[in-house]
């Protein structure tokens, strides 16, 4: 008999690469485990996950939850459960009566029951860069795993180096953290397509470098734009393209001041910004780029790097612990507070590289990988 295995997802997702990760275990789970594991998904009714591609997952089932469920006087007993014993009598219900045997979450605030829960944490961020979160917001969140971890049968970590921070951070609970390193879905549809179509749907010049992040601050988008002034200064342009979500929820004014500072460089024309690309064209951009850029200030794990390494694409890496463990081949690391050196590398890539995939790179990442 299946395990049932419920993938509780949030009311609203703005993290892109929480997603994809979890698209990789879905692929994972299908692939190695079909007739062991049932996939189903866990949300509310307004939840704006959506559900990958029927050869990346065998069931498109979905079971809702909302605490408007339980009414009155119920809903004060209700209440009370939940805060004081930290246990949901309504979802554990829900969950019971789906038969569900193992809950996979990002965030723990309740029990349910005896079901077992795997507690996904993705970093320690507000530990190593504290400046990017207000006072109110680390300890928000330093509460939250805490509780979590308490209540957590088993604590999922992306990589070895979050691992590490997590029995820092809560040595009592370190017997329950697992690393579970993902490896990046790549369809092979991917293969098929013409790169030039790709080329002719956003406008681009054949050769570019990519950056696939959010524009969150601490993907340090700053240290590569300064780094195109000083290689324009020394008579060297090249076209970078940027794809991502531009709101920064804690640094609301972080875009617009990025991009004026370009303007006032004279180096707006080198930036390609496209916005939220398809999952697909993120692929198709990064087989056509000469070379995959993430100059992230702190990473849990670095999902362009792992991409890269799946695609068979050269990668220019901050020199960050997650980044370093990955060292998909061919990567180049940098300093990610020195954009000097980053102009440097970035002028010998520029000048070395040809557009397009590498074809030995390539065929060896779709061997290696499933």
């Amino acid at each position: 008999m299946a395990i049932r295995i419920a993938f509780k997802m949030t009311a609203k997702n703005s993290w892109y690469g929480g997603e994809y990760y979890l698209t990789n275990i879905f692929y994972a789970i299908n692939l190695y485990n079909r007739e062991d594991f049932e996939i189903l998904i866990y949300a509310p009714p307004e939840s704006s996950y959506r559900i990958p591609e029927d050869d990346i997952m065998h069931t498109s089932e979905i079971i809702t939850y909302s605490d408007n469920v339980v009414k009155s006087p119920l809903k004060i007993i209700y209440k009370s459960l939940k805060k004081i014993f930290s246990y949901d009598i309504n979802e554990a219900r829900i969950l019971r009566n789906h038969e569900i045997n193992l809950i996979f979450c990002l965030d723990i605030k309740s029990k349910y029951s005896k079901i077992p829960l795997l507690l996904w944490l993705p970093d320690f961020q507000h530990i190593h860069l504290p400046d990017m979160f207000t006072e109110d917001m680390r300890i928000a969140r330093n509460r939250a795993f805490l509780k979590g971890a308490k209540l957590a049968s088993r604590i999922v970590l992306l990589s070895n180096s979050v691992k590490k921070d997590f029995e820092s951070f809560a040595p009592m609970y370190a017997y329950k953290a697992r690393s579970l390193i993902p490896v990046s879905y790549i369809s092979k549809s991917i293969y098929d397509y013409d790169l030039n179509s790709i080329l002719s749907f956003y406008n681009l010049p054949e050769k570019f470098i990519y950056l696939p992040n959010q524009f969150w601050k601490h993907k340090n988008y700053g240290v590569v734009f300064k780094s195109l002034k000083i290689m324009k200064d020394r008579g060297t342009e090249i076209c970078l393209v940027c794809t991502g979500k531009p709101e920064d929820m804690r640094h609301p004014h972080y875009f617009t001041d990025l991009f004026r500072q370009l303007s006032m460089w004279g180096i707006r024309n080198q930036v390609i910004y496209l916005g939220i690309v398809p999952r697909e064209h993120v692929f198709l951009l990064m087989r056509q780029s000469i070379c995959v850029l993430n100059p992230s200030l702190f990473e849990g794990f670095g999902l362009s790097a792992d991409e890269s390494r799946s695609l068979g694409k050269q990668a220019l890496l901050s020199d960050i612990p997650a980044h370093r463990e990955q060292s998909p081949p061919k990567a180049t690391f940098f300093n990610a507070h020195n954009s000097e050196e980053l102009a440097e590398k970035l002028v010998q890539i520029w000048i070395n590289s040809s557009p397009g995939p590498d074809e030995k790179m390539e065929n060896v990442a779709r061997k290696e990988l499933p």
